[in-house]
């Protein structure tokens, strides 16, 4: 009864915080300045002319349209104008996949708002939700096709803003298998992603917005020389599917039948595909790559994709703040040297709540509180904390009774690369023991100086290549380490 209650509570606060992603139909009159005329578009035609132009009120009246109305090469928006809202409240525009060649929306131009609107990629057979997913990745015409670019949505101008819009994503190849055959070049497959929006230009927002990601590639990403992005208000959900699921598939053109049920690349290479775990059907929920710039995530929430909030790449400064990450596959957060985590919260139901990619990863602020996970499957560890100077601390919430079926346990300093980094650490998960010795055995994954408040349950791990930390923890300590300072905690606070 106290896991229904719990898991019903976080339903409401959710559905309470989010309510504000509906779209708005009232125009701001602080937006019809003097330097905007305002001009009124009844179909898409007019829409996609007027975006090309500048300092506008731009507002399509409202109703629902279909890109297929206009011609082939006519169904991408470029938005090179500036100083534009384009006002799309109370309007739907379906794009059935494998009708549109470019990006939905592309907008070049730089200070405009992008304001409501519902996009949805729409299977042009009708269905919403794949369920076999052997079939599915065999039509590549209407199907699994993806989207040259990459991604529905593409921000390259400066100064722009994303609010108030909903967009459902679908349409990619291969779909339904996590990481499995490959995510970039190194791929067993071929692949044919579709994303939800990618950010490249300097100081943009994307504020009040929802996204219903039902394909595989990143919901919002940052590339290129992009710099002070704001991603706040906002509501991400990917999918996730049943790993056992995949041997269910027996026809001959179904991928894991082909591969024999094995998977095909990496330090996984030759294993069985693993039972008993989840699989997320999409990428990473907020990505940003090799970028110079700095991200602001504010008071957002991300479900059910391979990583939550992903930003251990970015060069400027990183903070994220009151954000939520449900139900993740490979990681909740990562964040770069010197990221800041504030009243966050999450959950390692399916994947690690924390991770960090980099062996060198320093000075990391991390504010957790940790909520509840009892419908947690897999074997896989709490946190893998490496690197130096953090400064972590891990809170449960009220509702964390029971935290998790399994308790598993916060790794820090570990010669064991992440795939084989399991609830049975320190020793080599049953059956990978070749793999490990093949290809990883001697990793070298230091942590020293690093201080972790740990009022949870999870246990805690210092493995032999930690050193000098400070722990207070709740939890039970093993200490394998060097010059390690702990002190058990006997309570929760």
């Amino acid at each position: 009864m106290k896991i229904v209650r719990s898991l019903l509570f976080l339903l409401v606060i959710t559905r309470f915080q989010f309510s504000w992603c509906q779209n708005k139909t009232k125009i701001n009159p602080s937006e019809l300045t003097e330097s905007r005329v305002r001009v009124n578009v009844s179909n898409l035609s007019e829409l996609r002319d007027a975006v090309q132009q500048s300092n506008q009120h731009i507002v399509l009246t409202p109703g629902d349209y279909v890109i297929t109305s206009i011609p082939e090469d006519s169904r991408s928006f470029v938005c090179s104008g500036s100083n534009n809202v384009i006002n799309l409240s109370g309007v739907y525009i379906n794009f059935p996949v494998g009708t549109c060649k470019d990006a939905h929306f592309n907008i070049t131009g730089s200070n405009n708002t992008l304001k409501g609107g519902t996009f949805e990629d729409t299977y042009q057979n009708g269905m919403k939700e794949v369920t076999d997913f052997g079939s599915y990745n065999q039509n590549r015409t209407t199907l699994a096709k993806g989207l040259k670019g990459g991604a529905d949505i593409r921000v390259s101008g400066n100064g722009n803003t994303i609010e108030g819009i909903k967009l459902t994503v679908r349409g990619s190849f291969p779909y339904g298998y996590g990481n499995m055959y490959g995510i970039g070049r190194d791929n067993a497959t071929g692949l044919d992603k579709r994303c939800a929006l990618l950010i490249t230009g300097v100081g943009n927002t994307v504020d009040n917005c929802e996204f219903q990601h039902r394909a595989f590639g990143h919901v919002i990403y940052m590339q290129n020389n992009a710099d002070k992005t704001v991603i706040k208000n906002t509501y991400i959900e990917g999918a996730v599917r049943p790993s056992n699921d995949v041997y269910t598939e027996t026809n001959d053109g179904d991928l894991p039948k082909r591969f024999g049920y094995k998977m095909p690349l990496g330090q996984m290479e030759g294993l069985p595909i693993p039972r008993d775990v989840m699989l997320n059907l999409t990428e990473d929920g907020i990505r940003a790559y090799n970028i110079p710039g700095s991200v602001t995530v504010e008071n957002c929430i991300v479900k059910k994709c391979r990583g939550g909030i992903k930003l251990y790449m970015a060069k400027g400064t990183v903070k994220v703040s009151d954000a939520t990450v449900l139900d993740c596959i490979v990681e909740g957060y990562s964040l770069n040297n010197g990221g800041e985590m504030i009243n966050c919260s999450g959950n390692a139901a399916y994947g690690p709540l924390v991770y960090m990619h980099f062996d060198n990863a320093s000075n990391q602020k991390i504010d957790l509180n940790v909520l509840p996970a009892p419908h947690a499957v897999g074997n896989h560890v709490f946190a893998a904390i490496k690197g130096s100077n953090h400064e972590i601390k891990l809170t449960p919430t009220a509702l964390t009774t029971p935290i998790d079926a399994t308790l598993r346990p916060i790794v820090v300093g570990y010669t064991a690369r992440f795939e084989f980094l399991t609830t049975n650490y320190p020793n080599v998960p049953l059956g990978y023991e070749k793999n490990y010795e093949t290809h990883f055995g001697k990793a070298n994954y230091k942590a020293s100086n690093i201080t972790i408040k740990n009022a949870t349950e999870y246990p805690l791990i210092l493995g032999d290549l930690s050193n000098s930390n400070t722990i207070s923890s709740f939890g039970k300590v093993t200490d394998l380490g060097k010059n390690n300072s702990v002190f058990r905690s006997d309570k929760k606070d």
